[in-house]
């Protein structure tokens, strides 16, 4: 996908600027590096993705501190930029993510000379991640056009991590088909072969990606399908709910930990982590995967009651989630500690995004010919905030606690109205 996207836009661009735009040097060497940059950008994703990743901000770091992994992990010191890291204590001092493994992957993949398939592995880093500079072999080739003074490194980054990327474009289609559901369709063709680089109107240097006025609609039907796929399938209560359960399973295993160095991590796979939640015989949750029993899901708050649902659960949250996340975790302080005065109670938020919450980083144009124009200006879905954030809440119990579930949140005065299973209306906030 990133490979059809470059090359219909750099097609285009030699059309619109002159054969000598994108010589055949640049051509060849920014289409591998792009290539490379979407193949690799979630390599730091482990065993069962984001539910992995769930564990620590939910009470059980498995993950290192981002100091210890930069100071002992496989990163050259040279990749990192001048101000990428230095004064950034707070920062450094939280648990890594996805994010910075991937590019500690990344750099271990390099041959003697630094390399990926011919490309400098920093400079695929530097695609994926701003706290990574490029080498002055990047900045060498980074000038296109008919004088050499653009910059081609923001639309290499916006075609890997943008509003319209390969990414996005691939992984909706892919779950669409496997998944049996038609949300995630889109009218691929039409994007691609309207997708332009232009100068960007606001940054003289680089180019950006626009797209022509008749693809307009082909793009807003793209955002929709992934904000449906997310509504109808990814926070699906189902979904949540298994993941839930995975994440209690995980964090019932002993001795799993990242080690800064990744070469035992790199070895993990998603059979070789099932296989120790079924074989850990201390691990009550791993019979609710082997036998397929889901939580019982009592209700889901919408996007009026997040607020009210928030303050409610304050005095009962042992840590992000859940009342009784992990057996292990009690309150600090004896006369907050609720946990054995109520159920057993597990809560998920998940928020629908129409954009990227970054969408400023890379904001996409539309080519009018003689003027290059924000699409917000133009895009009656982007111009209104109606369904911009979508906000929901699923809540769950175990199966045979519903009765007593139930009780005790109207014991503790919890508004009824927002127990009701109705599906929440589809409201932005």
């Amino acid at each position: 996908m990133a490979a059809l996207l470059f090359d219909h836009a750099a097609d285009d661009f030699n059309r619109n600027y002159g054969p000598k735009a994108l010589q055949p040097d640049q051509r060849d060497y920014f289409r591998r590096l792009v290539r490379l940059a979407a193949l690799l950008h979630d390599l730091g994703h482990g065993p069962f993705s984001h539910s992995l990743e769930g564990l620590s901000s939910a009470g059980r770091p498995i993950y290192p501190k981002r100091e210890d992994f930069f100071s002992e992990g496989p990163i050259p010191n040279h990749w990192i930029a001048e101000k990428g890291l230095a004064n950034n204590n707070q920062w450094l001092s939280k648990e890594v993510r996805h994010e910075e493994l991937t590019i500690g992957f990344i750099a271990m993949m390099a041959n003697e000379e630094g390399r990926i398939a011919g490309i400098l592995a920093q400079d695929v880093a530097s695609i994926l991640c701003e706290w990574v500079s490029s080498s002055p072999e990047f900045e060498n080739m980074d000038h296109v056009g008919p004088s050499g003074k653009w910059s081609l490194k923001n639309i290499l980054k916006s075609t890997v991590s943008g509003e319209l990327d390969c990414d996005r474009m691939d992984y909706l289609l892919r779950d669409s088909h496997f998944s049996g559901v038609p949300y995630g369709q889109y009218d691929k063709e039409m994007l691609l072969e309207n997708v332009v680089w232009r100068k960007d109107p606001k940054h003289p240097k680089n180019l950006c990606i626009a797209i022509r006025p008749k693809a307009l609609r082909a793009f807003e039907d793209f955002l929709i399908s992934r904000y449906h796929m997310f509504l109808q399938l990814y926070s699906h209560k189902t979904v949540v709910g298994f993941d839930i359960i995975l994440e209690n399973a995980l964090a019932e295993l002993p001795n799993l930990y990242i080690h800064p160095e990744l070469n035992d991590y790199a070895s993990w796979s998603d059979e070789w982590l099932l296989r120790k939640i079924l074989e850990n015989r201390a691990c009550t949750w791993g019979t609710f995967i082997k036998d397929r029993i889901p939580l019982k899901h009592l209700f889901t708050i919408p996007p009026k009651g997040q607020k009210e649902f928030k303050k409610f659960r304050k005095d009962f949250e042992i840590s992000p989630g859940s009342t009784a996340w992990f057996p292990s975790l009690r309150s600090s302080n004896p006369e907050k500690d609720n946990t054995n005065k109520s159920p057993k109670l597990w809560w998920r938020n998940c928020i629908s995004y129409l954009t990227k919450e970054n969408r400023g980083n890379f904001p996409l144009h539309l080519d009018c010919g003689d003027k290059i124009i924000p699409l917000e200006e133009v895009s009656l879905l982007l111009k209104s905030n109606y369904t911009r954030r979508f906000e929901m809440t699923h809540v769950f119990c175990l199966r045979n606690e519903e009765k007593e579930a139930r009780e005790w949140l109207s014991d503790n005065n919890f508004d009824k109205e927002l127990q009701s299973k109705a599906s929440p209306g589809l409201i932005g906030s």
